[in-house]
């Protein structure tokens, strides 16, 4: 797995919200799929990125998936929507491979990948999966250097 740095400047993901665990994961966010990507790409366009935004519920058993496209305005998409911040910061970037599943890139990326360019999650931000053109799946994580 390739890992780059990039600084980003915040920007706002408007989308669909399900709370879900490990165990529960590829049934909670496979729904939210399945229910929500059609309409995402009528909004956005056909081709527009998409963005599954994560961060840790205060529990600390669960976390938040948001499912959505980048929304620079105020607008959400409508009544059901939650739109949220993703703050500027310093993020590690992996690009997944073909055909390996996101959660185990995840897996891979916190374990292996983030201590290997000597840099760690900065607790409590919010990450995201970027899912652009051709297939691209990109994973980011707020990091600071240690």
């Amino acid at each position: 797995m390739n890992i780059r740095l990039e600084n980003r400047d915040a920007f706002y993901v408007s989308g669909y919200l399900t709370e879900t665990t490990y165990e529960t994961h590829d049934k909670n966010i496979g729904s939210l799929w399945i229910q929500h990507e059609g309409k995402l790409r009528s909004v956005q366009g056909k081709g527009a990125p998409l963005y599954g935004a994560t961060w840790y519920a205060d529990n600390g058993e669960s976390y938040f998936y948001l499912l959505g496209i980048d929304r620079q305005d105020q607008a959400t998409i409508d009544e059901s929507a939650t739109r949220v911040e993703i703050p500027s910061a310093l993020f590690a970037v992996a690009t997944v491979p073909e055909g390996m599943p996101l959660l185990e890139a995840w897996t891979e990326l916190f374990d292996k990948g983030l201590p290997s360019v000597g840099h760690a999650y900065i607790d409590g931000e919010k990450c995201f999966d970027f899912f652009g053109e051709g297939g691209v799946r990109e994973i980011w994580i707020p990091v600071t250097k240690i």
